[in-house]
């Protein structure tokens, strides 16, 4: 009994988790293969192109925690 009520409480939590990652974009580093210039965007907005070489800029690394300012 306790372990059926212990299961459905970390459904819930697994279900409430996934829709916090779902509702908000996600921070993504983005860097220019060029000339390395980085940006940190939101997804999901479109993947610029590079201000200085007018180049489509690659996702280089997403953001978890800290360093999305």
């Amino acid at each position: 009994m306790k372990d059926k009520k212990r299961a459905e409480a970390k459904e819930k939590k697994a279900k409430k988790k996934a829709k916090k990652k779902a509702a908000g974009g996600g921070a993504v580093e983005v860097i220019c293969l060029k000339c390395r210039h980085t940006e940190i965007i939101y997804l999901p907005a479109e993947v610029p192109k590079c201000p200085d070489c007018n180049v489509r800029m690659s996702i280089s690394e997403i953001l978890r925690e800290g360093k999305s300012y």
